[in-house]
């Protein structure tokens, strides 16, 4: 169980990050590169960043703070600093084949050399991607983001949360330059490398740490067969709430998200780890409560919030009903409300609206259920 009061509430890890602190059409170039502050005064500005974050969410009355996610330009190449991958001299990546296109209408496809790809295919043999080489063996260099507890805890009014990219995405962002002898055993190495990371961060008192496995669901056919061991590997021994986040990509860039015939079968597959939690998206490609029954007995974080920039901000009564349906198939003592996915791109004052109207249902839900 969630060790909350009913219905506790969270964001899938990134909250609004300013425009003023960094430039989010540079969000897909080099790491670190993305910042609108100089160096002189970066530190600050992304801790007032963290610190906006945070207030938003107290303001809220979100149970399980995350710091946004403010301090990163992405989830992945965040934590491309594990010792044995070469970010300066990055490598061809050509794996492009998933399993989820047919069920996406892109509004753009984004690389990390910052190409828009108006069409949604693989990219012509003429242009090359590049992402980091794995040239030695892969290893933990120490706390990555262990250090960004602290700050948290000290302004969170209540839980607090924080995100880790998952060993089977991480690995397919990656190109192994033959270190391994195949991608299972690349994927169960970066698992055991960041299984230190996450036992730091919950000797450094974090509430929750998610786990973040797009590719799960993106190329399921491909990492089937290993995905299991490798979050298991990951979350050995790990003394805190543990969860999974599967998605379909960011609204940003996805103009239409059709249910996916492949994700419940993701979902199912995270099901049989040992995590304690699975964080689905549900609203916006509008699944319904059978669905959740590819949660097994995990308890379920339900996505209530559609993130489409476009879209507006749900009303109080519509997340009740949404969640109140899902009960017919989840315990209420399982259920926690969450966004999509991230949130990182949306105006704040969107954003906050839309987190508020998330917070007053679960809130109201409290009332009628306890």
């Amino acid at each position: 169980m969630w060790k909350t009061e009913l219905f506790p509430t969270q964001l899938v890890g990134s909250y609004v990050k300013p425009k003023w602190l960094a430039d989010h059409n540079k969000v897909y170039a080099k790491e670190g590169t993305w910042w609108n502050v100089g160096q002189d005064n970066l530190q600050d500005a992304i801790d007032d960043g963290v610190r906006l974050a945070v207030y938003d969410q107290n303001l809220a009355g979100i149970t399980f703070a995350t710091d946004g996610e403010v301090r990163r330009q992405t989830f992945s190449g965040h934590f491309y600093n594990l010792k044995g991958i070469d970010q300066e001299n990055p490598a061809e990546f050509t794996n492009f084949h998933n399993d989820v296109t047919e069920y996406l209408k892109m509004k753009r496809k984004a690389t990390n050399v910052g190409a828009d790809l108006e069409k949604e295919e693989t990219p012509k043999e003429s242009m090359k991607v590049l992402f980091p080489a794995v040239r030695e063996k892969i290893e933990w260099p120490g706390p990555m983001v262990v250090s960004d507890i602290p700050f948290l805890k000290r302004y969170s009014a209540n839980r607090t949360k924080i995100t880790v990219i998952g060993p089977v995405t991480l690995s397919y962002r990656l190109v192994d330059m033959g270190v391994y002898p195949d991608h299972a055993q690349l994927c169960f190495a970066i698992a055991d490398a960041l299984n230190q990371e996450l036992k730091a961060l919950a000797a450094a008192g974090v509430d929750l740490i998610q786990i973040d496995e797009p590719e799960v669901h993106f190329r399921y056919s491909q990492c089937k067969d290993f995905t299991v061991e490798a979050v298991n590997r990951m979350i050995k021994d790990v003394d805190c709430l543990t969860s999974v986040h599967v998605c379909y990509g960011y609204s940003k860039n996805v103009d239409l998200k059709e249910p996916s015939p492949i994700y419940p079968k993701a979902v199912e597959l995270i099901s049989h780890t040992d995590v304690d939690a699975i964080h689905t998206e549900y609203a916006q490609p509008g699944h319904t409560p059978d669905f959740l029954k590819s949660v097994g007995d995990k308890d379920v974080a339900i996505g209530v919030l559609n993130l489409d920039p476009d879209g507006e901000v749900e009303d109080v009564e519509s997340i009740r009903r949404m969640i109140i349906d899902a009960m017919d198939v989840i315990p209420k003592e399982r259920i926690s409300l969450a966004p999509d996915c991230g949130m990182w791109f949306l105006d704040r004052d969107f954003a906050f609206r839309k987190m508020k109207a998330m917070c007053l249902a679960a809130e109201s839900l409290r009332n009628q259920f306890s």
